[in-house]
């Protein structure tokens, strides 16, 4: 019997012999008092009884008046948690068994414990077993971190973003002609718990989290930290050097350790239930997001938040974040933001390579070093050259097909004397 039951049958006990407790009887009357209780229907909790005899009435009041409500409350056993039928001997060797063999099912520990310990032959319900485990071996689990556990909240808009994929539904693709499991990249704002980006994709690649963080950047500004899963695609260079240009500190959860970035899958748990529940008509990965972005827009970042006191996140995000929200620097290029500049040799005739792919320069930089600017995952690969400060020209791999067919220009002295230029 818990206390909550106990304080039930108190306070019934208690409105019994409420109206005596208060007055001041004759002997003979309070007996009388009591005898006329006695002959009342009363419901009776935990009890099929209606009625209460004259002696039990008479000893509640009696218990009353010597330790008050306490005293109403029926006494707890002596071995309240224990479990009579189970040996002291047999459950400590359970405890014993199961300490050094963990992953052991529990049947399997029993019948060990009952062929090497010499115990007597005794039946032991598994249900026994796993209470008296529960009671004496109680779970523990340390977190991967090897730190005890605190929930967390920033106080401000921007001061960290929590970044992590969801995989989502299978959609047709129609340029493979067939079903693809599609992914959710996303960032949330961790004081606000606003979503600063999110988009699907057949793919969660390096790319995909360049293109959504990109666009949380640009709308709502840059954080102070950035807290991303441990995944490979989270961990790529051109994310750190980008944070670095941005001066925003790169943090990344520890492995298997989902509870740190605990707000954004509890988010994903919202779209699988509220979002991806209602979408019935979808025919391709362009409607998906036009559907998620309507749905993210007008239901999620605008309706009442039970993690921010009832608040909705937009209003809260642009409530506290006056003087807050700070932009990409004028040296920085939005569409350069996860570029990267490298210097490179240009062979005799006129190429170089990034990445195993042959580009085309011009003629006077033959021989001469260059710096490159470019994004490794950029899908057309565009390629910004660079002699020294001065930009001279974008490119991109060479068209072996086209180059066939190209007609040779002579070189002429001026080519010789502008490449002399230094």
């Amino acid at each position: 019997m818990d206390e909550k039951q106990r304080e039930r049958i108190a306070l019934f006990r208690y409105s019994v012999i409420g109206p005596l407790a208060s007055a001041e009887l004759a002997h003979g009357e309070l007996k009388r008092r009591i005898r006329d209780l006695s002959t009342g229907s009363y419901i009776i909790p935990n009890s099929r009884r209606k009625t209460v005899r004259a002696g039990t009435i008479a000893q509640w009041l009696h218990w009353y008046r010597k330790n008050g409500i306490e005293g109403l409350k029926p006494k707890s056993r002596s071995d309240n948690g224990a479990l009579r039928g189970l040996p002291d001997d047999v459950g400590k060797a359970i405890i014993e068994q199961r300490s050094a063999t963990p992953r052991m099912p529990l049947r399997l520990v029993l019948r060990k414990v009952h062929g090497e310990k010499n115990l007597p032959a005794l039946h032991v319900p598994l249900s026994t077993a796993y209470r008296y485990l529960r009671t004496h071996l109680p779970k523990r689990p340390v977190p991967a971190t090897g730190r005890e556990q605190k929930r967390f909240s920033h106080r401000y808009p921007n001061d960290c973003w929590q970044g992590d994929t969801m995989h989502g539904m299978y959609i047709r693709d129609k340029q493979y002609g067939r079903s693809r499991k599609t992914y959710l990249i996303a960032f949330l704002d961790d004081a606000t718990r606003l979503i600063t980006a999110a988009r699907f994709f057949f793919s969660e690649t390096v790319q995909h989290v360049k293109e959504v963080f990109r666009d949380a950047v640009l709308t709502y500004g840059v954080p102070s930290k950035l807290y991303l899963d441990n995944g490979r695609n989270f961990c790529a260079e051109d994310i750190e050097l980008a944070c670095a240009a941005m001066r925003c500190a790169l943090i990344h959860t520890t492995v298997y350790y989902p509870e740190g970035k605990g707000k954004i899958e509890r988010f994903f748990r919202t779209v699988r239930d509220s979002f991806m529940t209602g979408v019935s008509t979808i025919h391709s990965i362009d409607d998906l997001n036009v559907a998620f972005d309507a749905w993210l827009q007008h239901e999620y970042n605008r309706k009442p938040h039970s993690g921010i006191d009832g608040a909705t996140p937009l209003d809260l995000f642009l409530k506290n974040a006056e003087n807050r929200i700070r932009r990409l620097p004028p040296s920085i290029d939005p569409a350069e933001l996860f570029c990267r500049k490298e210097p490179r040799q240009v062979a005799k005739d006129g190429t170089f390579r990034i990445n195993n792919a042959l580009y085309e320069t011009e003629e006077h930089l033959i021989g001469r070093k260059i710096t490159v600017l470019f994004d490794k995952d950029d899908p057309i690969r565009k390629v910004k050259v660079f002699d020294g400060q001065l930009y001279v020209h974008t490119v991109t791999p060479i068209d072996y097909i086209a180059n066939s067919k190209v007609r040779r220009r002579e070189i002429t002295d001026n080519d010789h004397q502008k490449g002399c230029v230094s």
